[in-house]
């Protein structure tokens, strides 16, 4: 397990200490942060792929935190959250909306507490669930006390924006032109969505020139078909090249996907490789473009975990889904040969999009309703 840890100095050492027997530590920021300083310390956390963030609530001031937890929950959505709440009890506003953001592991304790035993503790727990944060859960009701939040909800959906990684398992099988159709499906059902293109080999800067495309919502985007695009920027090939391989435009547009509101953001993250399959495994649903020849198996062999990823098999032979279909933890979706990727059909990528889709929930009747009606149906007489 590698571990992002941002602290104030009082519990840096303890907390350090107790982490680095379970994992690596691989962003270490300690100290009491103005609002700059909060924001910049986790847009800087953003760019390392760690598996947890262990963030002290009194890092930065209350609200200054939240903003910035939110812009790194849109990088990493994947990325559990440890919170740590010196001295907070429930009903603490900072933490109630932390909690709305989806983090879940709350660890409180006095101030004088031994942080590292408790850290050391949370650490050995599988992941906290809203059912066990509901308690800090909380808001101002319109008489000024706090009240447990409580909302009917009509539509589910994942909480907060959702990231959709597309990855192709070899070059040229239509890993951007899947990424384009699922952006073009979102947005006609009235999300709005962005697409970040973080291929090797970028084509969208010269595509939107040639279209003629418009500016998109916020700064850097264009806008096409009703969603923006943030093209990988030509300038920033040989940036990518020269790197270590973590230069993903994604993480410097963490204030432009802020700002832009988004509910879905899509990535085309071009041919799978071993930091781009760790990338699309970040995201809330992962989509691998295939192929279902049985002579380009071999490419799907290189992919590990595959059965963690959906995959879209482009124009397969009837037969060659048939044998994939066979191997039980594989989820393959055939994708038809369509020269069009904003006219995709619909039901298609719903089936393949489906664990991100919201889903309307039926509301049920009030019990007296259903007394009443059960009540009032006559029986039939005996024959």
């Amino acid at each position: 397990m590698m571990y992002a840890l941002i602290l104030t100095p009082a519990m840096a050492e303890q907390v350090r200490k107790a982490v680095k027997e379970h994992g690596e530590v691989v962003f270490d920021q300690a100290g009491k942060m103005d609002s700059l300083g909060i924001r910049n310390a986790l847009q800087s956390a953003a760019r390392v792929a760690a598996d947890a963030l262990i963030l002290d609530i009194d890092a930065g001031p209350g609200p200054d935190l939240v903003a910035a937890v939110q812009g790194y929950r849109i990088a990493r959505p994947y990325t559990r959250i440890f919170l740590l709440a010196p001295g907070r009890q429930p009903g603490d506003a900072t933490v109630a909306r932390l909690v709305g953001l989806g983090v879940y592991d709350i660890i409180d304790g006095p101030v004088e507490a031994d942080w590292g035993d408790l850290v050391a503790q949370s650490l050995t727990n599988t992941p906290a669930t809203y059912a066990q944060a509901a308690r800090w859960h909380v808001m101002s009701g319109l008489t000024g006390e706090e009240q447990v939040k409580e909302k009917v909800v009509i539509e589910q959906r994942p909480v907060g924006v959702v990231t959709i990684a597309v990855a192709g398992a070899a070059p040229g099988l239509g890993c951007t032109h899947t990424a384009l159709a699922i952006s073009a499906f979102l947005a006609r059902q009235g999300h709005n969505v962005v697409l970040v293109e973080d291929s090797q080999n970028p084509v969208m800067q010269d595509y939107l020139k040639i279209i003629k495309a418009g500016p998109g919502r916020v700064s850097k985007a264009w806008r096409i078909k009703g969603f923006d695009v943030f093209p990988f920027a030509k300038t920033e090939v040989d940036k990518f090249i020269e790197g270590d391989g973590n230069n993903f435009i994604f993480d410097e547009l963490l204030p432009e996907l802020s700002a832009g509101r988004y509910e879905y953001i899509v990535r085309d993250l071009g041919t799978a490789d071993k930091k781009r399959t760790r990338e699309a495994f970040r995201s809330n649903l992962a989509v691998l473009v295939a192929s279902a020849a049985r002579w380009r198996w071999g490419d799907l062999l290189k992919i590990e975990p595959l059965s963690s990823f959906r995959l879209a098999l482009v124009a397969p032979a009837e037969r060659d889904v048939k044998e994939i279909r066979k191997i039980p933890e594989l989820k393959a979706y055939v994708m038809p040969n369509h020269p069009d990727p904003f006219c995709m059909p619909d039901e298609i990528l719903t089936e393949l999009l489906r664990p991100v889709l919201p889903h309307a929930r039926e509301k049920k009747k009030p019990f007296w309703v259903r007394f009443r009606v059960a009540t009032a149906t006559p029986k039939r007489p005996p024959a």
